[in-house]
């Protein structure tokens, strides 16, 4: 009988003579055959440290998508986290608030706009430059473009021939989301979350 095994390595010589004594073979020689796996594995070539394909996934909502008409988002403020709201009919900044702080982007001309998803009408303007939230239609008052900057855009509404940021201002002491005349106050940078 003749046993098929690997080569001995060189300093495996002690075993490989106590495997050759061990033979019940009349001719005393032993033929050696290479074992091959059915597969390879090769080790050491995910030890990149910059690879971070492996690591558990951070659960954070998607942010930076452009809006795009049928899709819904909460437009967020990044330096506070609060989002554009619909409250007992006050267009204001706050911590998500389901339905109310959603908004489904529409598309009219090329402008963009964005429908409430509890009372379905528009975001827009009033005469007074404040945003509010009380047309049914997308038109004129109600429409935005955005600008890239760095980590979001800046949300812009038609002003008469121009555009204007949407920001902050104070009116009768109370700070409100408006369209900013001034260009020199600080942008508000926005980002959009997919819902």
């Amino acid at each position: 009988m003749t046993r098929f095994s690997a080569p001995p390595l060189a300093h495996d010589a002690a075993a490989a003579d106590a495997a050759a004594a061990a033979d019940d073979d009349d001719d005393k020689s032993t033929t050696y055959t290479a074992t091959t796996p059915p597969e390879s594995v090769a080790s050491g070539l995910d030890d990149d440290p910059d690879d971070d394909r492996h690591l558990p996934a951070i659960q954070q909502p998607p942010a930076l998508p452009r809006p795009h008409p049928g899709r819904t988002f909460m437009i967020r403020d990044t330096s506070s986290g609060h989002v554009i709201t619909l409250r007992g009919g006050d267009v204001i900044l706050s911590p998500p608030d389901g339905r109310a702080s959603q908004w489904e982007c529409v598309e009219t001309a090329g402008w963009l706009g964005f429908r409430n998803g509890v009372s379905g009408a528009v975001l827009g303007r009033d005469f007074g430059l404040r945003m509010c939230c009380v047309a049914g239609w997308h038109q004129g008052w109600e429409r935005f473009r955005l600008r890239e900057r760095g980590a979001g855009s800046v949300l812009l509404m038609d002003h008469w021939w121009s555009l204007r940021p949407v920001g902050v201002k104070e009116v009768d002491w109370v700070d409100k989301l408006a369209v900013i005349e001034n260009w020199e106050a600080d942008e508000m940078i926005w980002d959009f979350i997919e819902v």
